[in-house]
Parts: C-alpha cells; structure tokens; sequence
C-alpha cells in the first residue's frame, strides 16, 4: 500500500515537473498572425510548440494539410476552468477531423499545459517529430512546412471543432541551426 502511495506520489511530482518545464522554455522561433502567436523549437526528434490567441476559447495548429482540413495533423486545445485539454486530430475530411484516438491512432501529445488569462488562450506541448502513428505527419527537421493557426470561441462541446484559415509555410529549423526569434511566414 505505502508503495503505491509513493509510487502514484512520484508520477504525479514527475508530471508536474515535465508540464512545468515545458511551460517556461524559451521558443527559439516565433510566428504572429492576426491575434495568434505560433512559437517553436525543436530539439532532438521532438518540437515543442507554444500557441498563444486572443480568444477565451480554443488554440490549434494544423501540419501539413492538403486540402483545407483534409489530411492535416490537428492539435487543438483549450482551457476550461483551470483544466487544459489538448486533442490530437486529424483532418479525415477537407470540412473536418477527428481524435485520432477515435480512428485509431493514438494520442501524441506530451507535456500538455495550458492557461487562460486576460482573454489570451495559451496551450503548450510535445510532439515526436516523427510519431509513426498513420493520422499524424511527419514534420520536417529542418525546411519549410506548411502549417495553420487558427483559433475560435467554441468552448461548450465536449469535441472541439475547427475551421482552418489561410495556412502559412514556414522554417522548421532545430535548435542546432541558425536561430531567429521571428520566422516570416510565407502565404500559400
């Protein structure tokens, strides 16, 4: 008994420290558009993302899409009284996703964290750089891809839905590379 105690006592200091770390890193990329701000570095085979919106509601980025949703690596977040929930999604249809825990896949997201203040919406999280889970894409280590930022005020759901507005490319560089604080995104 006492083991387990200590056990689930140790798991949870663990996770607290991970989401806490992961909360206060210094992004080496920076991106803002229209009221969203889309902040990143990767290190080894993981990026670790930070968005941050001006909506009470929900934060995504979508990687890699092919046609509007169709095809894209959706994470979705929001927080409701306190509680960050991050979903990793797929785009299974162009007006359209789903869990991919729902399609059977599995859920990526490590280090999920997450606050509301002040009417700004920020999640922050991990995600392998390449997770081999058939509804996630792989994103590139270095070069450009495309990737989408939108946000919206739809907290009520239990699913969170989205709508995807102009997508932008941009320079996914590791931390090893040439550093700058503010990529330029290119409109595709």
């Amino acid at each position: 008994m006492k083991r387990t105690i200590m056990t689930t006592a140790f798991s949870a200091i663990l996770m607290l420290i991970l989401s806490l770390t992961a909360w206060a890193m210094d992004y080496q990329h920076k991106i803002e558009a229209e009221n969203i701000t889309f902040s990143w570095t990767i290190e080894g085979d993981q990026i670790h993302v930070q968005l941050s919106g001006k909506t009470e509601g929900w934060v995504a980025v979508g990687f890699e899409p092919e046609d509007a949703m169709a095809g894209a690596d959706i994470i979705i977040g929001m927080v409701i009284d306190g509680q960050v929930k991050i979903q990793d999604n797929y785009g299974d249809r162009k007006k359209g996703h789903a869990a991919d825990e729902d399609l059977g896949g599995k859920n990526d997201v490590l280090n999920p964290a997450g606050t509301e203040e002040n009417g700004v919406t920020t999640i922050s999280f991990t995600l392998p750089l390449n997770s081999g889970d058939k509804y996630d894409k792989p994103i590139p280590a270095g070069g450009q891809a495309k990737s989408c930022w939108p946000m919206g005020p739809a907290r009520t759901h239990s699913k969170i839905a989205i709508r995807i507005p102009r997508c932008m490319k941009s320079i996914i560089r590791p931390v090893k590379a040439k550093r700058s604080k503010d990529e330029t995104p290119h409109p595709v």
